[in-house]
């Protein structure tokens, strides 16, 4: 009897220290896929910012030249890559008055001086992610031009003029 308490109390022992060890390492692989996730949208978040390159003016203070927290973020992102990468940093004025505007910008120019980066690799525009895009008269003239061959070119004016 005395050799049965025994192998049962090894053996609860052994349960509860083996599912005490499962609960830790069920643990430690909960947080190690949480940071996995956060890191892999992170990423993402870090080459949408890259690839818009562009500071709106909800970036700023209200009626301030400085950058609010969303502001701050996307400009560290944006410093770190053209610390590395020259290109060109998009800067909206939106309905900012000329003075802000420039006040907005030399803010931006200084940020970028003191993060290390080399300003004359680079530029500042008040243009859109995309480039300069089409006016809207464009893209009608475009779209009411005859197709120089048949084939696709018909067929995509046939289903835009529908």
């Amino acid at each position: 009897m005395r050799l049965f308490n025994m192998a049962v109390i090894c053996l609860m022992c052994g349960v509860l220290c083996g599912c005490e060890e499962s609960m830790t390492d069920r643990g430690e692989t909960r947080n190690l896929d949480v940071e996995l996730v956060q890191t892999i949208n992170n990423i993402g978040v870090e080459n949408a910012i890259i690839a818009q390159h562009t500071l709106y003016p909800y970036h700023f203070v209200a009626d301030g030249e400085e950058l609010n927290d969303l502001g701050q973020r996307d400009f560290a992102v944006l410093a770190g890559h053209f610390k590395e990468h020259p290109g060109v940093l998009n800067i909206r004025q939106g309905k900012a008055g000329p003075e802000l505007y420039e006040a907005r910008v030399a803010q931006i120019l200084g940020g970028l001086k003191q993060a290390g980066v080399e300003t004359d690799r680079m530029s500042i525009s008040d243009a859109m992610p995309g480039g300069s895009g089409m006016s809207s008269e464009q893209v009608i003239t475009i779209l009411g031009e005859e197709p120089t061959s048949a084939g696709s070119g018909q067929a995509m004016q046939t289903s835009i003029t529908r």
